[in-house]
């Protein structure tokens, strides 16, 4: 190898290395929009429900909220940033119910901290945590299937292998060729149909090189947080080496009708996130620190109480 080839390997090589030591401070914003069905010209009926669900879907974010708040006194915008340093992200956001929430994930420790900050608590889940309650959710489904009678066990059974055959194949991304600037950002829209939803995806070139740092978050995490559940490819997934800037999804439920739900990236600096924030509140900030099984049994005993 002569050295011109040797320079340029080094550089492809310490580009990537740089791309995956990359730091980032990202905005985020999720909201679900009642749908206000006087936005229909008169007269308008569809005859496939996927046709509404794109309807509603291209319409304007503006036009979008103004019926809602016609409608609606108050609409909850949850408000999030996520953290990302090397191999580690933290996330704060504000919730009605329980006020600054912090997710903190240290992959040196295999731990993710869960802070709850009017309650002064912090809940702590391990690998260990994880399977456990995954071993545990697994037996509560065997012995429920054994409490069936034998023909409704096996068309359980069938219902759930056909379930997992079918979640990967539902999810087929269409490019539209429509573009539009989100947030700032340059997107082509994408949509995915599935039997009970309808998504578009607003999504953007990776010039900052965030898709590609997520990727290798994600991947890290998932080695030590294994799961056994096949679940639906996530937008990032999707629309994979670009940034999905906003993603709408149109829920198409027969028991309580249609919603939309919006998340989108607001905001992307590439720059080094405070330490601090990556800092778990311990005993000398007043804060008490438990298991995150604990925390899931007080909202299983909270919802039975209701």
């Amino acid at each position: 190898m002569n050295k011109l080839k040797i320079i340029l390997v080094m550089s492809i090589v310490l580009m990537y290395a740089n791309s995956l030591k990359a730091q980032y401070i990202i905005e985020q914003i999720e909201y679900e929009i009642p749908i206000n069905y006087e936005l229909l010209k008169e007269g308008t009926d569809f005859e496939d429900p996927i046709d509404e669900a794109k309807f509603f879907l291209n319409l304007p974010e503006g036009k979008l909220k103004a019926s809602a708040y016609s409608e609606y006194d108050e609409m909850e915008i949850q408000k999030s940033t996520i953290y990302i340093s090397g191999d580690n992200f933290a996330v704060d956001s504000q919730t009605k119910e329980e006020g600054k929430i912090t997710v903190i994930s240290n992959y040196n420790k295999g731990i993710i901290y869960y802070v709850l900050w009017s309650q002064k608590k912090v809940y702590e889940m391990s690998k260990e945590d994880m399977e456990n309650i995954q071993a545990e959710a697994n037996d509560a489904v065997q012995k429920m299937m054994e409490q069936l009678p034998p023909e409704m066990r096996e068309q359980a059974k069938m219902v759930m292998e056909a379930e997992k055959g079918q979640q990967e194949s539902k999810q087929k991304i269409i490019s539209t060729g429509k573009k539009m600037n989100k947030y700032g950002y340059s997107c082509d829209q994408y949509i995915i149909e599935g039997d009970n939803d309808v998504m578009t995806i607003w999504a953007s070139d990776d010039i900052l090189g965030l898709a590609k740092k997520a990727q290798h978050v994600s991947e890290k995490l998932s080695k030590i947080f294994k799961t056994d559940d096949k679940k639906e490819k996530d937008e990032w997934d999707l629309v994979s080496g670009r940034i999905p800037i906003e993603v709408r999804t149109y829920q198409m439920d027969p028991m309580i009708g249609a919603r939309m739900e919006i998340q989108a990236i607001t905001k992307i600096n590439k720059t080094n996130p405070p330490a601090e924030k990556f800092i778990v509140p311990g005993e000398a900030q007043g804060f008490t620190r438990s298991s995150f099984k604990e925390m899931m049994n007080q909202m299983m005993q909270g919802q039975r109480a209701k």
